[in-house]
């Protein structure tokens, strides 16, 4: 068991809570931009750690297109989401806020109408802003589409008994085309959200890329309905997880394949070079490194560390970023590449600012909810626990609040997070702790800025869907 320690609670001083909110400060803008307003493509793939994909050192060929756009991109090598599940990451990527400050941490929480997102900053900067979704928890219900003009829920609509077997690519393939050669107003320039699904499990890639990747001596086991933690255990075989886990990289390349097609029809259509492209993801996936398999269990590394890829405008040669970043930066990135004012506070910094070199620190937050069936009662019990984490440095701290549960790891000597440190400790360990609890209040204090959202109103199909995928009434 790790050691207990005491979290000294501080208050939060004026001055560092306007640090952390940002104060709506914009950056310089590089002296090459466009007279014109460029266009901006982000995307978003669910469930994709970076360390599955080629441009991060992956040994497999998973992902060539995605490769192919980090080759005139900006790679970012330490991007983190703030946590491991899918709505509280995209509202966090919406809002440039932190999950305590934006308030959707539970799944059923919405959006409150009193936030502004990065679709209404730049709607009033006079974008086209649109969206197609291929996964069920960015739906409206959700609020999460305040601000755009278009936004396509059709290719995630399908029946509770179709959610796992939800084979997507193809219909996100038809929708983004018919905006972008049919709904694209070309008067404006367009932000246009992407949300690809198909690599959330069930892994069920179509061939041939079920059979790419599988190595010799695994072995094959049914990978469809197996949710979290329910039908495949942690007394799993490794030739068994290996071949889920080709069937997960099966996945990643068959995406990676529709978004080579996306970046042939923005060339087809004109729009590459004066397009910014950016690339990221929700989340990470988990394969047993911390007891678990799929999300939205803890803040580990593979939980948190994703993609994140970005071509500017015009830019002309690869680079690759080592600093840390959150994606709570996207929203001020993509104000600055439109050259629009942000009025309203926010967590991140902008990227485009290559002369921020120091690191900030970057913080993490989960709520877990476990609902457990006792076999021999048949009564269901609901369990919580609170994670909360912070990276600074060459150190990451993870706590699991109301408990004397946390962990200290040397992130460039164990960029796994294998090796909990222990013995004396408390010198570096003690200082990130208060260091977190100070941001807790401050995010805290933030919040307050905003009204809260009410629940999001969902049908009982909405519902049994997304129990049916493993984010409500998930049995352990």
């Amino acid at each position: 068991m790790m050691p207990r320690l005491t979290l000294i609670v501080l208050l939060p001083t004026i001055a560092a809570l306007l640090a952390t909110a940002g104060c709506a400060k914009r950056t310089t803008q590089p002296a090459t931009r466009n007279t014109d307003k460029p266009n901006i493509l982000f995307i978003s793939i669910e469930s994709l750690r970076a360390d599955h994909v080629g441009c991060y050192g992956y040994e497999r060929p998973t992902s060539p297109n995605i490769d192919a756009l980090a080759q005139q991109a900006t790679l970012y090598e330490q991007a983190h989401s703030v946590t491991s599940w899918t709505l509280t990451s995209h509202t966090s990527m919406f809002t440039g806020l932190y999950p305590s400050a934006h308030r959707v941490t539970l799944p059923r929480d919405r959006l409150a109408d009193s936030y502004t997102t990065i679709a209404e900053i730049l709607a009033t900067a006079g974008y086209q802003t649109a969206a197609v979704l291929g996964g069920p928890y960015l739906r409206k219900a959700f609020n999460l589409n305040q601000g755009f003009d278009y936004y396509d829920e059709s290719v995630s609509a399908s029946t509770n008994e179709a959610a796992h077997k939800d084979i997507t690519n193809p219909r996100m393939a038809t929708a983004m085309e018919q905006f972008l050669r049919h709904k694209r107003d070309p008067n404006k320039p367009f932000m246009l959200f992407a949300y690809y699904w198909d690599v959330h499990y069930d892994y069920i890639p179509p061939a041939p890329h079920d059979t790419m990747f599988v190595p010799s001596g695994a072995q094959r086991i049914d990978t469809v309905q197996f949710g979290p933690i329910t039908k495949l255990g942690r007394d799993i075989s490794q030739a068994q997880l290996d071949y889920v886990i080709s069937q997960y990289d099966g996945e990643i390349r068959c995406t990676d394949e529709y978004l080579g097609r996306l970046w042939k029809l923005l060339r087809e259509l004109d729009l590459w070079d004066n397009t910014a492209v950016i690339l990221t993801a929700d989340h990470g996936e988990q394969f047993f490194e911390h007891s678990y398999l799929g999300h939205k269990h803890d803040v580990y590394v593979e939980s948190v560390h994703v993609p994140l890829i970005i071509k500017f405008p015009n830019q002309s040669k690869p680079v690759r970023n080592k600093q840390t970043v959150s994606l709570v930066d996207l929203l001020p990135t993509m104000a600055d590449i439109a050259e629009c004012p942000v009025a309203t506070p926010y967590n991140g910094r902008s990227l485009i600012d290559e002369s921020s070199v120091a690191d900030p620190p970057i913080y993490f937050e989960l709520t877990t909810n476990w609902n457990i069936t006792d076999k021999s009662t048949g009564k269901t019990i609901t369990e919580s626990d609170r994670w909360v984490g912070i990276r600074s440095g060459q150190h990451r701290f993870v706590h699991v609040l109301g408990t004397g549960f946390w962990q200290l790891y040397d992130v460039v000597a164990d960029p796994r997070e294998q090796n909990p440190l222990a013995g004396d400790i408390k010198s570096v360990a003690t200082p990130l702790a208060e260091q977190l609890t100070h941001w807790q209040n401050a995010m805290q204090t933030l919040s307050r800025k905003w009204d809260a959202g009410p629940q999001a109103q969902l049908s009982e199909e909405e519902l049994e869907r997304l129990r049916s995928l493993g984010y409500i009434g998930k049995t352990q």
